[in-house]
C-alpha cells in the first residue's frame, strides 16, 4: 500500500475484532511512527502501549466516571464553541454517522437499546480495540509544540497501522480523565496526556466502520498567494 492509497483509505475504526495485535507488530509499527517530524527534532511524544488487564482496569474505571457522570479535567480543553462552518461540518458528521447506522441496523433485524445508551458510557469500551496508545509529552514542554508534535507522530502512526491491514481511531474524550491514566501510567506525573489511539483489527461488517464520508473541497481551506 502506497502513502497516497493508506491516506485515503485510512478511516476512524469504531469497532475492533477481539484478535490481540502481535508485540513485534506494534514495535515494527512504533519504528516507522518515529521518523514523523518533530520540532527541531526534539522528538517530545512518549508512546505508551496499555493492554492486557491495565487497559481493563482502564476501562472499567472510565465506564464507573462516566455513568457517576464525574467532570471531566482533561489537560486539553476542548474549545467553548465552534465556529459555524466547523459546528455545521461537525453535524453533518454525526447525522449522517447516526442515520446510516441505524438503517443498516435495522436492516439486520437489531433494534436500538431502551433506553439509549449513554454515549460516554459507551466509549468507554474503546470500540472493543485490543490496544491503546496514550500519547503524552513533558510538562515542560510548548502545549503548541507539544500538541504539534504528537499530532505528526499520531498521523504517522496511523499511516504505518493502516499499511499493515490494522486500523486506528485518534481521541481524545478518553483522555478527558487524564488522573485515570496517571495512576496506571508509569511515570506520568509531570506528563501532559495528548491523546489516546485505540489500534487493532477492524470488524468492517460493523456499519459504524462503513458510513459514507466526505472531504470540503481544496477551494473552501487553500488560498493560494501568488
Amino acid at each position: 500500500m502506497d502513502v497516497s492509497e493508506a491516506i485515503r483509505s485510512r478511516r476512524a475504526i469504531r469497532k475492533y475484532k477481539p484478535d490481540p495485535v502481535p508485540d513485534e507488530l506494534l514495535r515494527e509499527i512504533l519504528t516507522e511512527a518515529r521518523w514523523a517530524p518533530s520540532a527541531t527534532n526534539t522528538q517530545c511524544t512518549n508512546v505508551y502501549v496499555l493492554a492486557g488487564e491495565p487497559f481493563a482496569k482502564f476501562k472499567a474505571e472510565l465506564r464507573a466516571y462516566a455513568e457517576s457522570e464525574v467532570a471531566p479535567n482533561p489537560d486539553f480543553p476542548p474549545a467553548v464553541e465552534l465556529p459555524p462552518a466547523l459546528k455545521a461540518r461537525q453535524e453533518r458528521l454525526f447525522q449522517t454517522r447516526m442515520a446510516f447506522v441505524a438503517a443498516e441496523e435495522a436492516k439486520l433485524g437489531l433494534q436500538p437499546p431502551e433506553p439509549p445508551v449513554n454515549p460516554a458510557v459507551a466509549m468507554a469500551d474503546i470500540f472493543g480495540a485490543p490496544v491503546a496508545l496514550v500519547l503524552t509529552f513533558d510538562e515542560r514542554v510548548s502545549p503548541g509544540y507539544g500538541c504539534f508534535d504528537a499530532g505528526l507522530f499520531a498521523m504517522a502512526l496511523c499511516l504505518a497501522a493502516q499499511a499493515r491491514g490494522l486500523g486506528t481511531c485518534i481521541t481524545g474524550s478518553n483522555v478527558r480523565y487524564p488522573d485515570l491514566l496517571r495512576k496506571i501510567l508509569p511515570g506520568t506525573e509531570h506528563q501532559k496526556i495528548v491523546a489516546l489511539i485505540a489500534l487493532g483489527y477492524p470488524d468492517y461488517e460493523a456499519p459504524v466502520n462503513r458510513f459514507p464520508r466526505e472531504r470540503i473541497p481544496v477551494e473552501e481551506f487553500v488560498t493560494f498567494v501568488r
